[in-house]
């Protein structure tokens, strides 16, 4: 693994891999007991659940009474998934291939036009071990046309012993299919996560991403979204609050390859403390997608000195007839917000976590799902900084 990453010096430019290749991580096994769900997990009971533990099912943590045309199994026992599994991992993700080599993990499939009762939640969970583990996953969603879904994926790290997930996952929407697909991160001190996911979006297709980073030693996703199909949409959303010694990296390959294709794409981190925020957002516009209109952006709120960022949001646009724009910013709070609040009798603590709420809350507000946007709005309060600067 260490040679592999090496050999990505761009890709990996700013990412720490020595998180990764420092412990002597051995592969997980199935834990002694199961810890429960309840009171740990941000979604409510009464969502679909499906749950890996070390990258393997547990039957244990099912709750799933699906209406007809949808099933959630594992894919140790799926069939005819030949299709989609057998697709070799893009060549510059090593870990996706890695991850590939995952004896278990999670499919999805919704028939055509069947629309999901309830939203779908996954959960990936690190056991208790003492010992430094590493699992792999897979993830297999498919939407058959007109098809619709919403699925919550979930990470957490129950242990204080390094863990580290390796997740390869795959979402395929068939034509005019849609999916609102949330992702959060919620690992421990010592938990590290490894995410390749890719995204095809046939015509008229609708893809709609939430990527929600509370915590862990160390996180990176790399997701790729290949709009195939004429009229293809996908809308990219994320936030990154860290603090501590904690480091998220998200790189994103958006292509756009045929006619009228939409992407909207904001990305926001939090950086407190000495942690560190990677953002790197390419979309690619080939010759044959005439009349694309795309937008990427990075904005970052730097809360202390040592706190730091790299951003990279960039086009490369080979057709004449687009509408395309990008921006990335990064800045500290600001202090005329300070000082119009604290002329006000608001002490300097409040003030800030007031000011960095307000500019965190414009991403858990994109979140349609009432529920769990109430559920992200407490996790939000709960990473606040305590003190001021």
């Amino acid at each position: 693994i260490a040679e592999a990453l090496a050999a990505q010096k761009e890709g990996w430019r700013y990412t720490p891999a020595a998180a990764l290749t420092g412990p002597d991580f051995k592969p997980a096994g199935l834990p002694a007991s199961v810890e429960p769900l309840a009171g740990r997990v941000l979604c409510p009971v009464g969502f679909h659940r499906a749950a890996l533990v070390n990258g393997r099912w547990e039957a244990r943590h099912a709750v799933l009474k699906l209406p007809a045309g949808v099933t959630v199994e594992p894919i140790s026992g799926a069939s005819g998934l030949g299709e989609y599994l057998d697709r070799p991992a893009p060549a510059d993700l090593p870990l996706a291939k890695t991850a590939s080599a995952a004896r278990d993990g999670i499919v999805v499939r919704v028939a055509r036009h069947v629309r999901v009762d309830r939203p779908i939640h996954l959960v990936h969970i690190s056991g208790t071990s003492p010992l430094a583990e590493s699992s792999l996953a897979r993830v297999l969603v498919v939407l058959e046309p007109g098809a619709a879904a919403e699925i919550v994926e979930e990470t957490l790290s129950f242990g204080d012993a390094p863990s580290w997930k390796n997740v390869r996952a795959q979402v395929v929407l068939g034509e005019g299919a849609f999916l609102r697909h949330h992702r959060i991160v919620r690992e421990g001190t010592q938990g590290r996560l490894t995410l390749a996911l890719e995204v095809t979006l046939a015509s008229r297709a609708r893809y709609e991403s939430h990527a929600l980073n509370f915590g862990g030693l160390f996180a990176r996703e790399d997701l790729r979204v290949r709009l195939e199909g004429e009229g293809a949409e996908c809308t990219l959303n994320g936030l990154a609050l860290l603090g501590g010694c904690e480091f998220a990296d998200h790189h994103t390959v958006v292509e756009h390859i045929a006619v009228n294709g939409t992407t909207r794409q904001l990305y926001k981190a939090v950086i407190d403390d000495k942690a560190r925020f990677v953002f790197d957002g390419l979309i690619s516009v080939l010759p044959g997608a005439q009349k694309t209109d795309a937008q990427v952006y990075n904005k970052n709120l730097l809360l202390s000195e040592d706190a730091r960022v790299n951003t990279n949001p960039e086009f490369k646009i080979l057709a004449d007839d687009v509408s395309c724009k990008h921006g990335g910013a990064v800045g500290q709070l600001s202090l005329e917000a300070m000082f119009y609040l604290r002329s006000r009798g608001i002490g300097a603590d409040e003030a800030r976590r007031l000011l960095v709420y307000a500019f965190g809350s414009e991403m858990v507000d994109r979140v349609a799902l009432e529920p769990l946007k109430l559920a992200l709005a407490d996790a939000l309060h709960g990473r606040m900084p305590e003190e001021a600067l």
